[in-house]
């Protein structure tokens, strides 16, 4: 066996070993929820719709793939839309 054989070896059991990746599409969710409460809101019950916030630790980096929605009504009760793969 040769150097590069052994680099081959060693390179592909490492990638074999990583867990597998996968889609989620929470971002896509939670932006057309907002989205469309701004866009159908035509009894303009609503007076803000947020954009999607990231679920973000103190350092600024990615916690989750959980993203919040935050809604008032014209009465100013506040809403906590929520979108998270289960």
């Amino acid at each position: 066996m040769n150097y590069f054989d052994t680099m081959d070896t060693i390179v592909g059991k490492f990638f074999d070993n990583l867990p597998k990746s996968y889609v989620v599409y929470c971002d896509y969710i939670a932006h057309t929820i907002s989205k469309e409460l701004k866009a159908n809101d035509t009894e303009k019950l609503l007076s803000s719709v947020s954009k999607p916030q990231y679920d973000l630790t103190k350092s600024g980096a990615f916690a989750s793939t959980k993203k919040t929605i935050l809604v008032e009504d014209r009465n100013g009760t506040k809403y906590r839309v929520t979108v998270e793969e289960v």
